[in-house]
């Protein structure tokens, strides 16, 4: 069985990220996807999380914050299209935390959907799970 699958990364402006890997990590709807090659047929919608992606022996590559969208998975190719792209490294802390003390006194449902994907957006970067597979 081949070691490495395809993975496609996918934005509404650019592809962001297109190589073989051997693990991906995506925040699916209902939980975190572990995708592997040989992985059964699954399409899901994503939730506002950390997309991580791992080289040979599950060496850390890379990691990108999604803000939604969805993911299609075969056997040879995972594909992520993304609604909003953000590389983890290029996220301010201190800069969400200021949009996100704006937009807890507002009321509409566009400041509400801000309000939880910059939520969510602290959240991965607190987070360490799955740094070290």
């Amino acid at each position: 069985m081949k070691s490495t699958i395809s993975f496609d990364l996918v934005s509404p402006e650019k592809l962001l990220f297109i190589d073989e890997v051997s693990m991906i990590i995506v925040p699916g709807k209902d939980g975190d996807i572990g995708v592997l090659p040989g992985h059964s047929k699954l399409l899901s919608s994503l939730r506002s999380g950390r997309v991580m992606i791992y080289g040979e022996g599950r060496k850390f590559i890379q990691s990108y914050f999604v803000s939604g969208g969805f993911v299609e998975i075969n056997p040879e190719k995972c594909i992520v299209l993304a609604e909003e792209v953000n590389e983890m490294s290029s996220l301010d802390k201190n800069e969400i935390e200021t949009e996100l003390n704006q937009l807890e006194h507002m009321s509409d449902d566009s400041s509400k959907n801000k309000y939880l994907v910059s939520k969510a957006r602290i959240d991965a970067l607190n987070a360490t799970h799955y740094k070290n597979i």
